[in-house]
């Protein structure tokens, strides 16, 4: 929850809480949001609105093409019959094809973060945005840069977390885009000299005896920065690596999946903000 939020000044237990669901209060809050968003402020909305969403979700919840809804009653009494899982899609999929304002919060991360939400608003694909985990504060801090930035690898970052964190997680395909964001970053700066260079080669660049690269933390014999990025590189390389063409194949996990995303968040902020730089001749 907002620091800023406003607290009961007789306390009710329930402050510090996150909620998965969508409450009746916070589902109330909510609709405010929505009805601005879905452009019903005159007390109608296209029911194509909620088709687009039928279609995209391939599901049926009652909404036929062509013509306006009335907001209150109609539409505002479906809205309050949806299950969790459908309402929480509904939102994502308003955020995903709606335009976030030019400001550093969304207007409805404030509503979710004020009553308790455990989802959070984050910026996807430049000008749009999506519904996610909540993650504790510091993680988010740390991440934040390069999950906003609009570089090539950053917004790869981005499709990673929201396939890790987002309303409909996938574990695989997270890990999956948290490698190709890393792999980017890291080719943008690092050159192997090979036609078509992967992250392995990068990592035997950083692995030679003369490693052109370094990281701008002060140097040591025993723990020498090239060779420490490239272990953190091999981690996440190799723990995906492994999974693909064996027999024992397995999908990656979720915890599998935040854990690489979270690593390759480091590592794009790293190459993409000048902490690896070229190593001094010698």
């Amino acid at each position: 929850m907002s620091e800023e939020a406003w607290r009961p000044v007789i306390p009710t237990g329930r402050e510090d809480a996150l909620v998965e669901e969508f409450p009746g209060y916070l589902r109330e809050a909510v609709f405010g949001w929505l009805q601005g968003i879905l452009g019903a402020e005159k007390g109608y909305v296209q029911s194509q609105r909620f088709v687009e969403f039928q279609n995209d979700a391939h599901m049926d919840i009652g909404f036929k093409s062509g013509g306006l809804l009335e907001w209150r009653p109609n539409v505002l009494n479906r809205l309050r019959s949806f299950d969790d899982a459908t309402f929480t899609n509904l939102l994502d999929h308003r955020l995903s094809v709606s335009y976030f304002p030019n400001s550093d919060i969304h207007p409805l991360e404030r509503i979710l973060s004020n009553g308790g939400s455990a989802w959070t608003v984050i910026r996807w694909n430049r000008s749009k945005a999506r519904l996610t985990a909540r993650v504790p504060a510091g993680v988010r801090s740390a991440v934040s840069g390069v999950l906003s930035a609009s570089d090539v690898a950053s917004r790869k970052l981005q499709e990673a977390w929201v396939d890790a964190y987002g309303a409909g997680p996938r574990a695989s395909a997270a890990y999956s885009h948290a490698v190709v964001a890393v792999e980017t970053a890291a080719l943008s700066i690092i050159s192997t000299g090979h036609p078509e260079p992967t992250l392995g080669n990068v990592i035997s660049v950083l692995e030679s005896s003369n490693p052109k690269w370094r990281l701008i933390l002060r140097d040591n014999d025993k723990a020498p920065s090239a060779k420490s990025l490239a272990m953190m590189l091999r981690t996440l390389w190799r723990g995906h690596e492994s999974r693909h063409g064996r027999p024992d194949y397995e999908d990656a996990t979720l915890e599998e999946a935040r854990a690489a995303v979270i690593l390759a968040a480091t590592l794009v902020q790293w190459f993409t903000s000048g902490v690896v730089v070229s190593a001094p001749a010698g």
